[in-house]
């Protein structure tokens, strides 16, 4: 098995992103939404006298979280920076390598963490986490070729480390092969989706991947964008909730559901949803520990 990791915090490679929520940084040409004052004062001290909610992410994972002419964006950090707008708070991001996002909230270096993050028990474990929409896990290989999720023995699939496609998925369709005496999939892991991407577009044979497993918003982005080189390989597949993480038995959890369900309740969830093509994926409602698996 072969990794490519980096602790981020080591190498000081981190990105820091200030980006204003009180002061209009809206999903629409809409007024700004008014902070919810009952929400604001159930904040953490710490956080609501700071002003600010530092988020870990992980781009770039388009169209959930990538830049665009310098400036961080997609569906996630929208999502983001509307609760913190309700909240009266500044949503300030800082990248990092997927891996890395949930220790960060647990340890206290993000207050909350958002990247097309599947809720599931064992990561409720560790952290709070409250649910905002519904995804699957997809496929993406080149096109034309014959490349399928249920029969991918002896091939070299990637995925970004730390995702349940790498910890999960993978290790398990692994283990199924050679149960039945087939060659193992060779699981190659990578600190972000463009890594695999790269990797993916050289042959196998020159050290390239077969395909790679993902979030089905982001295989379907990038098959999208991809100038016919790439494809979806089958449909979506183990369709889970994700989650805004925050630190195990904070009181930020419930503020931040709420906050949540306030942004289903008056659409605003669903004009940030269309805008990225993603409405098929919208909830009604928002859970705090909601993982399903």
């Amino acid at each position: 098995m072969v990794k490519q990791s980096r602790r981020w915090a080591a190498t000081g490679a981190a990105v820091i992103l200030a980006v204003s929520a009180v002061t209009g940084c809206s999903s629409s040409n809409d007024e700004p939404t008014p902070p919810d004052q009952s929400l604001r004062q159930a904040l953490p001290a710490n956080i609501r006298d700071a002003g600010t909610l530092t988020v870990g992410t992980s781009g770039p994972y388009a169209p959930l979280v990538f830049e665009q002419s310098g400036e961080l964006t997609g569906f996630d950090v929208e999502v983001v920076r509307a609760v913190a707008e309700r909240l009266g708070l500044n949503a300030e991001f800082t990248q990092a390598p997927f891996a890395d996002l949930l220790p960060g909230v647990a340890d206290g270096s993000f207050d909350s963490a958002a990247r097309g993050m599947f809720a599931t028990l064992q990561r409720q474990q560790t952290v709070d986490q409250v649910t905002y929409y519904s995804a699957g896990t997809q496929w993406l290989g080149r096109a034309g070729a014959d490349l399928d999720p249920n029969d991918a023995c002896g091939k070299r699939i990637g995925a970004a480390e730390g995702t349940v496609q790498f910890t999960v998925e993978l290790p398990a369709k692994s283990a199924a092969c050679t149960d039945t005496g087939s060659e193992a999939i060779e699981i190659i892991g990578f600190d972000d989706f463009d890594q695999a991407v790269d990797a993916l577009a050289k042959d196998p044979d020159q050290g390239g991947i077969d395909g790679i497993s993902a979030d089905s918003p982001v295989v379907q982005y990038a098959a999208k964008t991809s100038d016919g080189k790439f494809d979806t390989a089958g449909a979506p597949f183990d369709t889970e909730p994700y989650a805004i993480a925050v630190k195990k038995d904070s009181a930020l959890g419930p503020v931040v559901q709420k906050a949540v369900q306030q942004l289903i309740d008056d659409g605003e969830l669903r004009k940030i949803a269309e805008k990225w093509g993603l409405e098929a994926g919208l909830i009604e409602t928002s859970l705090l520990n909601g993982a399903l698996i």
